[in-house]
C-alpha cells in the first residue's frame, strides 16, 4: 500500500478517535476502521491489478527477446554455413589445381624419362659401335 494511503487512513482514524464517546464512539469507530479497511483493500487490488499488468508486459518483452535472440542465432549459423561452403569450395579448386599441376608433372617426367632412356640406348650403341671400330683397327 502507497504511503499517501496509509497516512490518509491514519489521519481517518486518528479523528475518529476524538469524536469517541460510549457505544455511540464504538459504533462510529467501527465503521470508520470498516471504511479503512475498504479503503486498504482497494489499494491492495490495485497494486495487485498492477503488478499483474508489469508481469503480463516483462512476459511480452522476454518473447520478444526470446525471439531476436532465435532468429540472431539463424542467422549466425547461415552465415557460418555459408562462409563454411565457400572456403570449401576455394579448397576443393586448389586440391584439384594441385592434382592436376601433379599429373602434368608425372606425364612431363615420364614422357623425359622415356626420351633419356632413347637417347641413353643411342649413346651405348654408339659407344659399342666406336669400340668396335677402335678394335678392328
Amino acid at each position: 500500500m502507497r504511503n499517501e494511503d496509509k497516512t490518509g487512513l491514519n489521519q481517518l482514524l486518528c479523528a475518529c478517535c476524538s469524536q469517541l464517546e460510549g457505544a455511540e464512539g464504538e459504533v462510529i469507530y467501527l465503521s470508520k476502521e470498516r471504511q479503512v479497511l475498504v479503503l486498504q483493500m482497494e489499494a491492495l487490488r490495485r497494486e495487485n491489478q498492477q503488478a499483474e499488468a508489469d508481469i503480463e508486459t516483462l512476459y511480452r518483452l522476454h518473447q520478444q527477446e526470446v525471439h531476436s535472440l532465435r532468429e540472431e542465432s539463424l542467422q549466425v549459423f547461415r552465415t557460418f554455413r555459408q562462409v563454411l561452403e565457400e572456403q570449401k569450395r576455394i579448397s576443393e579448386g586448389r586440391y584439384r589445381t594441385l592434382l592436376l599441376e601433379a599429373i602434368q608433372d608425372a606425364v612431363h617426367l615420364s614422357t623425359q624419362n622415356l626420351q633419356l632412356q632413347a637417347d641413353n640406348k643411342q649413346l651405348s650403341k654408339a659407344l659399342a659401335d666406336l669400340k668396335a671400330r677402335s678394335d678392328h683397327t
